[in-house]
């Protein structure tokens, strides 16, 4: 991904934003909530609201979790609980929060797990579409209801975090989606919603093959930057950095002589830390090996393409 020059990139939001606060105790946002069911004599309805028969709090619940763990910076007197080394330098942020408007739910007799768009005409109004079919065979599971909430909390997150500066810059390189998607899982996995087929990789042997392979295998890399290397904040941190300057590269040094995205972030390029990261797993990975094996990748991403 070729870097940008320092000229182009957008300026930061300031603190004044409306949808700015430098309090930690962010309110989490009330968008209008919408559910659309398109066949109610599919079985997968009858289970949905059976599972989730106030989808309101559920998805309030989820908007609360998606604050805590995306936007709410340290407070200057916590206690560190990572450990942190010279390169980490402490998290520290101003939440500026998306401004959604509306999220309407469609569960539809599709394939797949779920995916998430915005509309055509206004992107603040989003939608999540989810199948029927997987919520029927989600009803074989030990815990049906965790695994319906946790995707409704993956897709949710996807309408509220950042990517991209606000500003139509279409020179402002994006995020690879594997961190995209394991933004959302990070959020899922800190929420407590961890499907019983999500394995935590014991050894740099058992990691993905790259740190932005998504989903899970991004979603624990990221846990081990935020509770072990860095502290609580990183992720919101990096959620944050992406709308003030865009990703604007990997190289730990870019053409212009600025640090890169992740080395500005926190003291190492993301290939340092994920090295960092499978040495901790080799040193401590054993005592964090109780779920069993599998992979959850079947959401739709781009249902376009």
């Amino acid at each position: 991904m070729s870097p940008i020059n320092a000229h182009t990139l957008p300026t930061a939001i300031s603190p004044a934003d409306p949808s700015s606060t430098n309090t930690r105790s962010t309110v989490p946002p009330k968008p209008k909530l919408r559910l659309q069911i398109n066949d109610l004599r599919h079985p997968g309805s009858d289970a949905f609201l059976l599972l989730v028969p106030d989808v309101a709090s559920a998805i309030d619940k989820a908007l609360t979790d998606i604050i805590e763990n995306l936007y709410t910076p340290p407070c200057p007197q916590d206690e560190p609980h990572a450990v942190t080394t010279s390169k980490a330098p402490t998290p520290s942020f101003t939440p500026s929060i998306p401004p959604t408007r509306s999220v309407t739910f469609f569960l539809r007799d599709i394939g797949g797990v779920a995916y998430t768009t915005g509309m055509e005409l206004d992107d603040d109004h989003k939608e999540i579409h989810v199948s029927l079919q997987y919520i029927l065979t989600a009803m074989k599971l030990p815990d049906p209801r965790a695994e319906i909430v946790g995707v409704l909390t993956h897709e949710l997150v996807h309408c509220y975090q950042h990517t991209a500066p606000r500003q139509d810059n279409v020179s402002v390189p994006r995020p690879p989606g594997g961190l995209i998607e394991g933004i959302a899982d990070f959020v899922r996995l800190k929420a407590g919603f961890v499907p019983p087929h999500w394995k935590r990789p014991a050894s740099a042997q058992e990691r993905a093959e790259k740190w932005d392979q998504g989903y899970q295998h991004t979603a624990f890399f990221l846990e081990w930057l935020e509770d072990v290397r860095i502290g609580k904040g990183a992720v919101g941190m990096l959620n944050d950095r992406l709308l003030r300057s865009g990703y604007i590269g990997e190289s730990e040094t870019l053409e212009n002589g600025r640090p890169g995205f992740w080395k500005n972030l926190f003291g190492s390029g993301v290939d340092e830390l994920w090295e960092d990261y499978g040495k901790y797993l080799d040193e401590h990975g054993q005592m964090n090996t109780d779920r069993s094996s599998g992979n959850w990748e079947d959401e739709i991403v781009n249902p376009s393409e």
